[in-house]
Parts: structure tokens; C-alpha cells; sequence
């Protein structure tokens, strides 16, 4: 099993001590702290009660919220690192007393005021170079006007009037203002949307022109300014200027707020710490003296967990008790997924369907070498794998990509291997077929499939006989030969029957795959209504089971999709080459080869995606669907977040 032994840890502690225990757990990452008082009898409880602390969570919360506000106020402005010095540098790594130490030295409250003084600064910046802005919009419009609106109203004989009209209203409007006679106008500037008019007629003619635009969306100036349009637009201009050089030297002294940034991801790690914690006291039970924790751990990491409590409290100042899992929590216990170094990548295949419970086994290791094959039969190019482990290689060896990013980069890594050696099988070098090949994916495509089919025959079996293994472990006997071995053995008769009739020409082989078939279909019916207390309902049940005939044969067909998927992979690649070979020489060297390699590039990422997703749907659908069940979760424990630097490993 690669599952971790886990076990149930159990903590007795006076107050006093309760931070200290609370940090040396989170800085071990080891445990889940789990709700002890929804476990228990409440009789085995009395005395104790869950502490309460809403407003320090809340003051916490509020704290860790104005920081990663100001984080992500400063993403915008702080100068960063290139995307290759940023994969190349490594984080920080510091201790839990590391970090704290250096945040409770830092100034972090003012270093948030700061940022809010900024950020209020540059808005308000904004919000003026946007009315500027507006301001300029409305004076380009009138710099035509050359004199001020306010002068002409002192006429006594003439009234002067100006404004703006929507331009499919202006026809008409004009119109109108000609058939009057008494009324000089003017244009004074157009646009797509609407038309300016300067208007000049005797006093006496005002209400008439006012009864006549009043039809119309005619709207008159309103000139708030004290000097030519021409001059306040310079003076707006040399305004927008000035704040724009403002605003530039602050965005040039947040540039260089690098410091800044850093104390504040650094203030970011330590309140998410201390919020943790806090959270994780409102599942911890007090009396008046002592509180009560406890919680899933592996067992092989107890020793450090415990050596690290006694060393921060003192090893008599804590009682830590430890109990092996009783089979009716198996549901509620925890997975820690352990494999080697190869297969661990491939856990994240198992972790996207489901972790497995206590007591199942991780499909991961089992699951590892199919996934593998499969990838290669889809991608199924050498040339194709070679650039994948290239650039996976590169990405391991030459750049710090960390957590899991790294993993999926091993992951392809890993997967690049079968990628080659399938593409050296099938003869197939970006498209181009190589003089040495065992098979071709042009010319042998019935006995691609018919090698596809077989990989997924014996897949399926073997699912099936880790069905029989597993339920059998579990004691239930009878669904292990119903729902794992008798099928299995169907499959291995089917196949016996095919090779001896079909392929190798021996009646006698053929006989002894029908014979087994059969022995099994009969005995899938004799167990079935043997083990039922009532016996006609377990033999029709029996008949049921004998129908999932119908969904193996769906699930066989399915494997067909590794010849498919690498053929016209491969195709695609060679109808590529061709096209381009088709090409003059000239534009085949020049242009033809910026082309292909867009074009092959394009293949690679639909094949290797093809690869991945099928590959994954083979395992979830035909593979774990024959002994997995799932439904497991994941070991959390309290621990640090982690997300700008790394904690550092205390191991005793």
C-alpha cells in the first residue's frame, strides 16, 4: 500500500502553553487538528468547553485582508523581476521565530498607511487628470470661439446666442432660422454627432428665435470660463502636464518600494499564521485549567512532532498520547499518499479523481505504468518527445520552479521517456517516417488496434483481479469472485478462445477459453444466490450482473482510441511536412520554415493535451472503475501558508 499509516494524537496541556503548542504543530505541519468534542459522549466531556476568541479572528482577518489589499495595490507599481530571473531565484526560507521576529520588527501598520496615502494621492490624481481630461474634450470643441460668451451680452440692440444642435436636427432647424430673414448665424465648429451655431439677431426677434429652437435639442453654451477658449485650453493642457509629472514621481517612488513589498508578503505569511492558529483554538476544548487536542497524524511523524512540542514546552508539561485507528473511523481518517520518487508525480492523476479511503489501496502505482504507456501511444513521435524532455529537463535542471508546479514538470518529464520509445516502435520523427520501425502508423493500422486492444484487455483484467485482491482483504468473499475474479476470468476465456481459434489454430485452446468462460458465467450465478437470504432475488441478481457483458464490450472498444489518437496525430504531422514540401524552394527555406515550425507546434500541444486527457479518461472510466471506490480526503494540517517564502524543516 502506498497509503501512511496514520494514527490519532491526542494532547493534554496547560493554558499557559497553549500558543506555544499551537506554533510548534503549525511549524511541523504534521497534524490535523480535529473537533474532539464532536467525536466524544458529552458525558466524558463535562468541565470542558470551546474557547471563544470571534474578535481577535476578526481582528486578524481584517488585518490580513488591508495586506493582501496593499499587495495587490502594489503588484501595479513595484518594479519585479524578469519571468527567467524570477524562475531562476529561489525564496526565502525561514523558521516560524524567523518570520515573526522579522515582522514584529517591521513597522507594518505604518508601512500599510503608506500605501493607502499613495493610493488615495494617485486617485485623486486621476480623478483630476480625468476632468482635465473631460475639460480638454469640451475647449477643443470651442477653441474657435473668439471671444467670450459673457462680453456680448451687454448689446443693447443685438442679442448673441450660442450652442449646439444633434446634427440629423439641423437641417431643419437652419430652415427655419431662414425663413425668419432677421437672423445671421454662423457654424462654428461640426462634428459626427452634432453641429455648433453662433446666432445674431435685433432684441425684438429673441422670443421668436427661442419659440423656434424649442422644437429642437438645441442646447446653449454654458462658458464658465474667464478667458478665450484658445487660453484655458493651454492653461488645462499645462495643468494635465504638471499632475502627469506628479504622478509619475510617485509611481517612480513606489517603483522602488521593493523593501515595502517584501515586509508586507512577509506581514502576509505571519497573520495568515496567527489566524490559523486562532482558528484552530476554537476547536480545542478548555476546563479551568487544561485544554484538550487532538487529531490525524502519520505515524512516522509522530517522534518529530512530539520532540518538537517538548522541546518549545517541556516534556513534562505536556501529555501526548497516541492510538491506532479503529476500523469504524476508516471513513473519516485522512490520506497521505506515499510513493517513490518516479511514481509520485502521478499522484495528481489519483488527486483530480479521488483519494482513496483508509482501507483501499493508491490506484497510483498500479495505475503509473498504463498512464505511461498510453501517453506514448498518443503522442507517439520521437521528435516529439525529445522536445518535451527538453524542455522539462531545462525547467528542472536550470530553473527554480517549486511545489507543484515542479511536480507537473516531472510529471511531463517522466512522460517524455514512453513518448520517445513509442515513436522509435512506431518509426516516427516529427511526421517523417524512419528507415527502422516495428510497426507504422500508416501502413499497420489494424494491428495498432488490435495491439491497443490487447493492452486494454490485459488493463482490464488486471483491474478486475485487484478487485477480487482488495474485497477479499475486506472479507466479503462473495463480492469478491462476482465483481472481480469470474469476470476476469470471462476475459481471460474470451481471449483464450480468440488466440486458439483465430490466431494460432489449436481447437483445443479455443475449447478451454469457452469452458472457462462459461464455469465462470455459471458460477457468478450459483454464488450470487448462494450468498442472498433470498435466493430468487440473488439469482436474478446474478442474471443482472451477467448484463455488464454489454458495458466491457463499450469499455474495450474504448481502448481503440491509442490507435486513433497516435495515427492521426502522426498524419497531421506528415500532411504538414507535405504541404510545406509542396512549396517553391525558395519560400520552403524561408518562410515555409517559420510555417512548419508553427504548424508542428501546434500538433505537439494537440497531441501531448490528447495524450493527457485520454489518457486520464482510460484510467477513471475503464480502470478505476473496476476496484477503486474513493471518497477519501486529504490530510490537512495546520500549517503556514507558505506562498512567498518557504518554511524551514526542523527534523530531530
Amino acid at each position: 500500500m502506498a497509503i501512511a499509516k496514520m494514527k490519532k494524537l491526542t494532547l493534554l496541556a496547560e493554558h499557559i502553553h497553549k500558543d506555544n503548542v499551537l506554533k510548534s504543530v503549525q511549524e511541523m505541519q504534521s497534524l490535523e487538528i480535529i473537533s474532539l468534542a464532536d467525536k466524544v459522549e458529552e458525558d466524558l466531556l463535562i468541565g470542558f468547553t470551546r474557547e471563544t476568541s470571534d474578535s481577535e479572528k476578526i481582528d486578524y482577518q481584517s488585518k490580513l485582508s488591508d495586506i493582501e489589499y496593499s499587495i495587490d495595490y502594489l503588484d501595479d507599481h513595484v518594479a519585479k523581476p524578469g519571468l527567467i530571473e524570477k524562475l531562476k531565484s529561489k525564496r526565502e526560507v525561514f523558521s516560524l521565530a524567523e518570520l515573526e521576529k522579522y515582522v514584529e520588527k517591521a513597522d507594518i501598520d505604518s508601512l500599510l498607511e503608506d500605501v493607502s496615502t499613495k493610493e488615495q494621492e494617485i486617485n485623486k490624481l486621476d480623478e483630476e487628470l480625468n476632468n482635465l481630461r473631460q475639460e480638454e474634450q469640451f475647449l477643443r470643441k470651442w477653441r474657435g470661439l473668439n471671444f467670450l460668451p459673457i462680453e456680448v451680452n451687454q448689446f443693447k440692440l443685438m442679442h448673441v446666442m450660442i450652442g449646439t444642435i444633434d446634427k440629423e436636427q439641423a437641417g431643419p432647424f437652419i430652415d427655419t432660422i431662414k425663413e425668419n430673414g432677421k437672423i445671421y448665424y454662423d457654424e462654428v465648429y461640426r462634428r459626427s454627432d452634432e453641429i455648433a451655431y453662433l446666432f445674431i439677431l435685433p432684441k425684438d426677434e429673441q422670443k421668436v428665435l427661442k419659440d423656434s429652437i424649442s422644437q429642437y435639442s438645441f442646447r446653449e453654451l454654458k462658458y464658465h470660463y474667464d478667458v478665450l477658449p484658445e487660453d484655458a485650453l493651454y492653461r488645462n493642457l499645462s495643468e494635465q502636464k504638471e499632475k502627469r509629472g506628479i504622478m509619475a514621481d510617485l509611481k517612480k517612488e513606489m517603483d522602488g518600494w521593493k523593501s515595502v513589498y517584501k515586509d508586507l508578503q512577509l506581514a502576509e505569511e505571519y497573520y495568515y499564521n496567527l489566524s490559523e492558529r486562532n482558528k484552530a483554538k476554537g476547536i480545542l476544548i478548555d476546563s479551568p485549567h487544561l485544554f484538550l487536542m487532538t487529531g490525524w497524524i502519520e505515524e512516522e511523524k509522530i517522534k518529530n512532532l512530539k520532540s518538537k512540542i517538548n522541546q518549545e514546552v517541556g516534556e513534562y508539561d505536556v501529555v501526548i498520547l497516541t492510538d491506532e485507528i479503529k476500523m469504524e473511523e476508516y471513513r473519516d481518517v485522512p490520506i497521505v499518499l506515499r510513493n517513490n520518487k518516479i511514481v509520485q508525480p502521478f499522484e495528481m492523476i489519483t488527486e483530480m479523481f479521488s483519494y482513496p479511503q483508509y482501507n483501499e489501496v493508491d490506484p497510483t502505482p498500479y495505475m503509473f505504468p498504463f498512464f505511461m504507456l498510453f501517453f506514448g501511444m498518443i503522442g507517439a513521435d520521437l521528435g516529439y518527445g525529445l522536445l518535451l524532455w527538453a524542455a522539462t529537463f531545462v525547467g528542472l535542471k536550470y530553473l527554480n520552479i517549486e511545489g507543484s508546479t515542479q511536480r507537473f514538470i516531472k510529471f511531463l518529464h517522466i512522460l517524455s521517456y514512453p513518448t520517445m520509445a513509442v515513436g522509435v516502435f512506431y518509426g516516427s520523427f516529427f511526421g517523417i517516417e524512419l528507415p527502422i520501425q516495428v510497426l507504422s502508423l500508416q501502413d499497420d493500422v489494424i494491428e495498432i488496434m488490435i495491439l491497443s486492444v490487447a493492452i486494454g484487455v490485459f488493463q482490464l483484467i488486471f483491474g478486475l483481479f485487484m478487485n477480487g485482491i482488495i474485497k477479499g482483504r475486506q472479507g466479503q468473499r462473495a463480492s469478491s469472485y462476482i465483481d472481480g475474479y469470474s469476470w476476469a476470468f470471462m476475459l481471460i476465456g474470451v481471449v483464450l478462445y480468440i488466440l486458439g481459434s483465430m490466431v494460432l489454430d489449436m481447437p483445443l485452446l479455443s475449447q478451454i477459453g469457452i469452458g472457462l468462460a462459461l464455469i465462470n458465467v455459471v458460477g457468478i450465478l450459483i454464488v450470487s444466490t448462494i450468498s442472498s437470504k433470498n435466493k430468487g432475488l440473488g439469482f436474478g441478481l446474478g442474471l443482472y450482473n451477467l448484463y455488464g457483458i454489454s458495458g466491457y464490450v463499450g469499455d474495450i472498444v474504448s481502448y481503440t482510441r491509442l490507435m486513433a489518437l497516435g495515427v492521426a496525430s502522426a498524419n497531421i504531422a506528415m500532411a504538414f511536412n507535405m504541404i510545406i514540401g509542396f512549396l517553391p524552394p525558395l519560400i520552403r527555406f524561408t518562410v515555409g520554415v517559420v510555417l512548419i515550425i508553427g504548424l508542428q507546434a501546434l500538433n505537439i500541444a494537440l497531441s501531448f493535451l490528447s495524450a493527457y486527457v485520454h489518457s486520464s479518461r482510460l484510467q477513471y472510466v475503464e480502470f478505476f472503475g473496476k476496484f477503486f471506490e474513493g471518497g477519501g480526503k486529504p490530510l490537512v494540517p495546520l500549517k503556514t501558508l507558505e506562498k512567498y517564502i518557504w518554511l524551514k524543516k526542523e527534523v530531530n
